[in-house]
């Protein structure tokens, strides 16, 4: 691929991020499936987007892209794109007059931290108080405790999830040069929060996956965990660092306590029209 290549569009991403995962017009990653029997096409399992790559990201080259999702059989379509933001050049100008009418845009946000920078106040207490209760930050090889912390996390949100195959991909990419993992760990040993962090191109570092162990320290430590991991993606060359971005109004303030700014993200939702009503009760929030 000429283009630098997103983890999304990976081998290592889609060949184990569950079964139909393949490269799109040589641009973005997505995953071909069936929901209820209904031909459907996805953002890849646990990637926050498709991973879009242009050449110029000219109105006319995104013209071309959306023409070739608009060419698709599939009934049911999600396409997440990357953030909207001036240096990463996807503008929300070029989605909002290029889109054609027949897919739906919903946007959504992100919360990101433009590097070098120097934490709020708050932040540097935090990680001070961290330091005087002895917990200490490591970048780390082994993945267990991401996939462990992270499930712990989704499942008291209730948040479907698929441990076997999320510790699948967690595998696959921990050796890969465009991802590192950080732990918190408590003065006995033990991990308290951990992070995975995928480097994306136009220089972004995504908090991709993490979760922390519920206790009285896991707050201070989610947050020294965090700012070892704003230092690691400095080193690697990160210009950006992407929280992610939460719906949950106390994750996103989390993020915007670190000095994040919210940037927005673009889904593509095309629906076969007799599919709507359905989908109204199943999914409201595609409406």
């Amino acid at each position: 691929m000429p283009l630098e290549q997103s983890p999304f569009c990976s081998s290592s991403w889609l060949e184990n991020c569950g079964p139909g995962g393949f490269v799109f017009h040589n641009s973005c990653g997505l995953v071909k499936t069936t929901i209820k029997g209904i031909p459907a096409l996805f953002t890849p399992n646990w990637a926050v987007d498709c991973g879009l790559v242009l050449n110029n990201y000219s109105g006319d080259e995104y013209s071309v892209f959306v023409e070739e999702i608009n060419k698709r059989s599939e009934h049911y379509i999600t396409i997440d794109l990357p953030p909207c933001f001036d240096e990463f050049r996807l503008s929300t100008a070029i989605v909002k007059q290029h889109t054609p009418s027949n897919i739906k845009v919903q946007w959504r946000h992100t919360r990101i931290l433009e590097l070098p920078t120097k934490l709020p106040s708050n932040r540097r207490k935090q990680v001070k108080r961290a330091e005087r209760e002895m917990i200490s930050c490591e970048e780390v090889q082994n993945w267990n405790k991401v996939h462990v912390l992270h499930d712990k996390s989704r499942n008291r949100k209730d948040i479907k999830n698929d441990s076997d195959q999320l510790g699948k991909l967690l595998n696959s990419i921990a050796s890969e040069d465009f991802s590192f993992a950080v732990e918190a760990k408590s003065p006995e040993g033990e991990c308290i929060a951990s992070g995975g962090f995928i480097l994306l191109p136009n220089k972004r570092c995504l908090y991709a996956f993490g979760g922390q162990k519920r206790g009285p320290l896991s707050a201070i430590a989610s947050v020294a965990m965090l700012a070892e991991a704003i230092e690691i993606a400095k080193s690697k060359g990160a210009r950006w660092f992407d929280f992610g971005g939460s719906s949950d109004p106390g994750v996103d303030r989390f993020y915007k306590e670190f000095g994040a700014k919210s940037i927005p993200r673009p889904r593509l939702i095309k629906i076969s029209w007799w599919l709507r009503p359905i989908l109204k009760f199943l999914r409201p929030d595609l409406n």
